[in-house]
């Protein structure tokens, strides 16, 4: 029965986490320092996770205490930031603001918002625009030519945000998609037989634990392991029956997560769209044409993140789920000696908790790769946003 954390259990589990978590991070990479003086950033592409939630329906529904999680949730509802999910969209724009502003950062943005300057876009979800809103509080706090009220608005302004309907966001391919759902039907069939074959003999005891046939859908390893995470986020015990299993059902988890980019089709779906704007933008920056909004901001789910590293092709094969908070950016460079253009992957596993660190193409020699190698590395994926309408079936007037 699910219940209040003892905090022996408390400690166990998180322990356990933790270690599974590290053991399955990304490529270590070099830690973010101070700006390079050589280097102009002249573009950023930035895609973060929403901050901790509570759980979905469908999560909360392989849970034996479901009556209990409803009575938490009773204020806020499935899916919605939890307190600390608010702290870490905080978080967010403060790492933003360390990064991109003008004291300390690279200067891309001014220390007053500029709509010139900032495009944020959010999915249709509840999560993702509350952690887009937080996070825009720590990254603009009114300057006084902005302050609107003696009060509240002396501290926050609203930052306006772009968002679509979910059956038409790319942001949202696994679940608008029918090509994407025809290609993961294939991979969940075969990956019972492949990757998750030695997880199997779990599953006669998850259907009895949680009512779910695991057989017809692997990605409830996933669905299973973000319940737990979220179940510790609003203070509560896991199952008995779980916890000596947790090593096994995490890792069965991240290769669930994994599914999503099985292939190259999968990755191009995920992540193409966002990399075709993102070369778009570098290659009319690189022409010298003028450019607005050069921080390009994302506030959206794990899956988008892992799609953008997988159709950039970021080093490291045996990456774990995206933490809350998590964020992964795309950065365009200007040499100030040579003028040549480089492109840098960073990723901040958990804002606020974390340091960010550079990371690494497959293919470039170092973490700053050389915008033409970059092109030629990725070009297989591009895909152009009309053309993933097309593809996927979608009716739109976007």
């Amino acid at each position: 029965m699910l219940g209040v954390k003892s905090d022996v259990s408390t400690m166990f589990v998180f322990c356990v986490l933790a270690v599974s978590v590290t053991k399955f991070d990304f490529a270590a990479g070099a830690a973010v320092d101070r700006p390079d003086t050589n280097k102009d950033l002249v573009l950023a592409f930035v895609v973060h996770r929403h901050g901790e939630r509570t759980p979905a329906e469908e999560e909360a529904a392989l849970s034996p205490d479901l009556e209990v999680i409803k009575e938490i949730i009773e204020l806020d509802g499935y899916e919605a930031l939890t307190n600390e999910g608010k702290r870490r969209a905080y978080q967010i724009g403060k790492f933003l603001r360390q990064r991109y502003g003008s004291s300390q950062g690279y200067h891309l943005i001014s220390k007053e918002y500029r709509y010139e300057e900032l495009s944020l876009r959010t999915t249709a979800k509840d999560r993702t625009q509350m952690t887009a809103q937080i996070a825009m509080a720590a990254l603009y706090s009114p300057e006084p030519v902005q302050q609107w009220d003696g009060g509240l608005g002396r501290i926050w302004q609203p930052i306006p945000y772009t968002t679509v309907p979910l059956s038409e966001d790319y942001l949202r391919y696994y679940s608008n998609c029918a090509w994407f759902k025809s290609l993961m039907k294939e991979a969940k069939e075969r990956s019972l037989q492949e990757e998750l074959a030695p997880y199997t003999d779990l599953i006669p005891l998850l259907k009895e634990k949680t009512g779910a046939n695991f057989t017809e859908d692997p990605l409830l390893f996933e669905t299973l392991f973000d319940l737990f995470r979220a179940q510790i986020g609003l203070g509560l015990d896991l199952p008995e029956w779980a916890k000596p299993l947790l090593p096994r059902l995490t890792e069965a988890a991240r290769l669930a997560y994994k599914l999503y980019f099985r292939n190259d089709d999968m990755k191009k779906i995920g992540g193409g769209v966002m990399l075709n704007h993102f070369m778009q933008a570098a290659d009319s920056i690189a022409s010298g044409e003028k450019v607005n909004k050069r921080l390009r901001i994302f506030s959206s789910h794990d899956f988008n993140i892992g799609s953008l590293m997988e159709v950039t092709r970021v080093e490291g094969s045996n990456r774990s789920i995206p933490e809350y908070g998590a964020l992964f950016a795309l950065e365009l460079y200007r040499c100030k000696v040579t003028g040549q253009y480089y492109v840098l992957p960073v990723y901040l596993p958990s804002a606020g908790s974390s340091s960010a660190e550079f990371m690494k193409f497959s293919g470039c020699e170092s973490s700053y790769c050389d915008f033409e190698t970059f092109r030629n590395q990725t070009s297989r994926f591009l895909l152009p946003e009309n053309e993933f309408y097309q593809k996927c079936s979608i009716r739109t007037e976007l």
